[in-house]
């Protein structure tokens, strides 16, 4: 049994190169990424599907090996701040740090590595031989499924504006369900509504990656481990909320979500109907991502009262 278990092993990670050399991550290789990250917190950041949604632009994500970790080449366009390379992992984490300053240094470029995560900062032996510098607009919200179900446990202002909501609409009416995407009717229903739904100044408001990241997570969410869950008034789709499900069952974490905003108290009724939805299924924690210090992002995320956060920093030798 153990030889076949090293077998397994093997397969799973037969694709990926040793660092220095790095692989170039595709859709094909989920199922070996997943295995290599399944042991580590529901941080989206190093998630199959936020990896390939925001950070492959031009095809540029990577990934390598080391010491058992793994070394993720994170780039935006005409973001110096946020690119670079990052370590997740627990294992020789020192050491893996100080080979990675070392690989930089011989290119030339200033040894920093970036959206480090707090789990894999406290797996280092000496952190005296590092400098941190925390990484705000990076950091996940972390949110408890129980402040939005059950009714009783919602703050008060929260729970008016959901029975304000049910007095004007008819709960028999109202349906919450997952749909197949793999159905061209279903993906067209979700992109073709947000096209209509307002957009300035709420949640639903784009811009070019969201809206690349929308179509390319409606379009191939199969492959990329994206689920859906839609709220439904009378027949009428008036909210849908794509998310991953991490190896931690007890997690989500949300990918986008987009309400109509036809209906008044909208927002605060498909918060409590999409928790009850999660809690009925086990999930006790929701991860909102991060938000990339957008104001309005901030605002809305903050004002959902998160609980923790998943951190990250930025790690250079101390000096």
């Amino acid at each position: 049994m153990a030889t076949s278990s090293h077998a397994s092993d093997d397969n799973q990670t037969k694709t990926f190169k040793t660092f220095p050399e790095f692989s170039k991550l595709t859709l094909a290789d989920r199922e070996r990424y997943e295995e290599l990250i399944k042991d580590y917190p529901p941080i989206s950041d190093i998630s199959f599907a936020t990896l390939m949604l925001w950070w492959n632009q031009l095809g540029s994500l990577a990934i390598s090996l080391l010491n058992g970790n793994l070394v993720i080449s994170y780039w935006l366009p005409g973001d110096e701040r946020r690119s670079g390379l990052s370590l997740i992992g627990k294992h020789n984490v020192d050491e893996s740090l100080c080979t990675i300053f070392d690989y930089l240094q011989e290119r030339n470029e200033a040894p920093r590595i970036i959206q480090v995560p707090e789990f894999v900062v406290s797996h280092m032996h000496h952190p005296e031989l590092f400098r941190f510098e925390g990484e705000r607009t990076l950091d996940e919200y972390i949110i408890p499924i129980d402040k939005f179900y059950p009714l009783s446990h919602v703050i008060s202002y929260r729970r008016h504006r959901i029975r304000k909501f049910l007095s004007g609409v008819d709960e028999g009416r109202i349906s919450v369900r997952s749909i197949d995407l793999s159905q061209e009717e279903n993906r067209s229903l979700l992109l073709d509504s947000v096209k209509l739904w307002p957009k300035k100044g709420t949640i639903n408001a784009p811009s070019k990656m969201s809206e690349e990241a929308l179509h390319a997570s409606v379009a191939e969410a199969e492959q990329l481990g994206i689920e859906n869950v839609c709220l439904f008034v009378g027949g009428t789709l008036h909210a849908f909320l794509l998310y991953q499900s991490p190896a931690d069952k007890r997690y989500v974490i949300f990918a986008q979500a987009k309400l109509s905003y036809e209906l008044p108290f909208l927002f605060d009724y498909v918060a409590y109907a999409f928790a009850k939805w999660f809690a009925e299924r086990g999930v006790t924690q929701v991860n909102l991502d991060v938000d990339f210090g957008i104001p309005m992002f901030r605002i809305i995320k903050l004002a959902l009262g998160p609980q923790n956060f998943f951190r990250k920093y930025t790690v250079e030798p101390a000096r």
